[in-house]
């Protein structure tokens, strides 16, 4: 008895020795950098104001980096997200405990002429057995829960980018659609004096009329557009204060100078994908936990001593065990459950493996081909819609074509730059779900395990009593 209790208070110390004071915070700090570039810190204190440093972050123009840096700053949910971690780190303390003995007293009556009683102290046996096993099954546990917090502050740096593309776009958008309305508005107002010199037909004035009124409902859902995405935007950065502005920059970034080839990105998602890495963990936990399923049906094996005085006052004490017989439940359930249990893990990492690749294909000829729709638009529809417009002005100024012509090519050449705005926005998104295939944050559903990516799953280790 007393040599298993050295052992379990052994055993005890060295589990609470290695639970890491810092929740793992340190390895997904690492980890998020090597992915993001940015640095992520976990508040232990709540706080309903901006961070101070977000005004400074906010100065100059607002590029991508500085809203991801913004939100990895100030955001609360993200701040929820790595709460998980000190969640995680109960769960693997509790791991490496033992449920408490029992202590039983026991006073009879009559009492003549000594007074009867019976002292017991009990403790199971199955949970000094299981331990080494519940802290390596804690311990995986906890791994897992820091790479799903990994990916979910991946993730949430992804979408800020995101929010971000769709912001710069919806930002430009309005500047052309506003200056196509003042073109419309320039070309109904002549088209009216035109009109009353009798020098058009009412067809030709109403068609003029039309487009005026079409560009005012442009701008309008343009306009709507904008405010969407830049609430879109204030909520990834967390901003709780209205009155801080920003200036977002004048047009997206020059593309790269090349893209990488399949096999680099084939060595990068090997280095990188934390879906695959989580999917390893979870077969190892599935694993861990089939052996100790097999010890289900056993339930409570109990050791006690206990000390007794009868009423004559002769005293008695010794050991004494209690087995549980596995006649009703033989642990079949359980056992069944975890062998399922880790099938589903297997399948779930052998798919992951195989769909990798064709993902990383998908996503890289997504970005091959907004590439070169933006290439097309910057070195050919552009410079033609602009050299088209100033042959129509050479031509105006000669007489040989009329003022609606004029008009006419500058708004198509507004929308020519519209459509170039949509190609670099999709350049941006295409590179950012590259970006998220490589790191294993997919939006897509099939391309994550089949747990929960928002809370660290808590991997049961309970007896049935409810102890860890």
């Amino acid at each position: 008895m007393k040599r298993l209790a050295l052992l379990a208070l052994v055993v005890l110390a060295s589990a609470c020795a290695s639970v890491p004071r810092d929740a793992g915070m340190n390895d997904i700090r690492q980890r998020v950098s090597d992915r993001t570039g940015q640095t992520v810190e976990w508040k232990t204190a709540p706080s309903t104001a901006d961070d101070p440093r977000v005004r400074e972050l906010l100065q100059g123009e607002l590029t991508a980096d500085k809203a991801v840096a913004v939100a990895m700053t100030n955001n609360p949910r993200l701040q929820a997200t790595l709460a998980e971690l000190g969640i995680a780190r109960a769960d693997l303390l509790q791991s490496s405990v033992v449920r408490n003995p029992l202590f039983e007293a026991e006073i009879r009556f009559p009492s003549d002429p000594f007074r009867p009683y019976e002292l017991r102290l009990a403790q199971t046996l199955v949970d000094l057995i299981q331990l080494p096993r519940r802290r390596a099954l804690g311990r995986a546990a906890f791994d897992a829960a820091t790479l799903r917090v990994t990916s979910e502050v991946v993730r949430f740096a992804a979408d800020a980018r995101a929010q971000h593309s769709d912001l710069l776009a919806a930002s430009q958008r309005v500047a052309l659609s506003r200056l196509n309305l003042e073109a419309a508005k320039a070309s109904a107002e002549l088209a009216q004096r035109q009109h009353d010199a009798q020098n058009i037909t009412d067809l030709d004035l109403e068609n003029e009329q039309a487009e005026y009124e079409k560009a005012k409902l442009d701008v309008a859902r343009d306009e709507q557009t904008l405010l969407v995405a830049r609430e879109a935007l204030v909520r990834a950065m967390g901003l709780r204060d209205a009155s801080i502005e920003w200036q977002l920059p004048q047009a997206f970034p020059p593309l790269p100078a090349s893209e990488q080839d399949q096999q680099q990105l084939e060595q990068l998602a090997a280095a990188r994908r934390l879906d695959i890495e989580i999917a390893r963990r979870e077969v190892d936990i599935a694993r861990r936990q089939v052996p100790m399923a097999r010890l289900a049906a056993l339930g409570d094996i109990t050791i006690d001593g206990h000390l007794q005085r009868d009423a004559s006052g002769a005293k008695t004490f010794g050991p004494g065990i209690e087995v549980p017989i596995p006649i009703f439940n033989t642990g079949a359930p359980a056992r069944s459950r975890a062998e399922a249990e880790y099938l589903r893990a297997s399948h779930t990492l052998n798919a992951l493996l195989a769909e990798s690749s064709s993902q990383l294909r998908a996503a890289r000829a997504a970005v091959a081909e907004a590439r070169a729709r933006v290439e097309y638009y910057r070195d050919v529809i552009v410079p033609r819609r602009q050299r088209i417009v100033e042959l129509t002005k050479l031509e105006h100024n000669a007489m040989l074509v009329g003022v609606f012509q004029l008009l006419q090519a500058k708004q198509n050449e507004a929308r020519a730059r519209r459509d170039f705005i949509e190609a670099q926005r999709d350049y941006s998104s295409a590179h950012n779900s590259l970006d998220r295939v490589l790191n294993g944050v997919a939006t897509d559903p099939s391309f994550m395990p089949a747990t929960d990516p928002l809370a660290a799953k808590r991997t049961s280790t309970t007896s049935p009593e409810g102890g860890h």
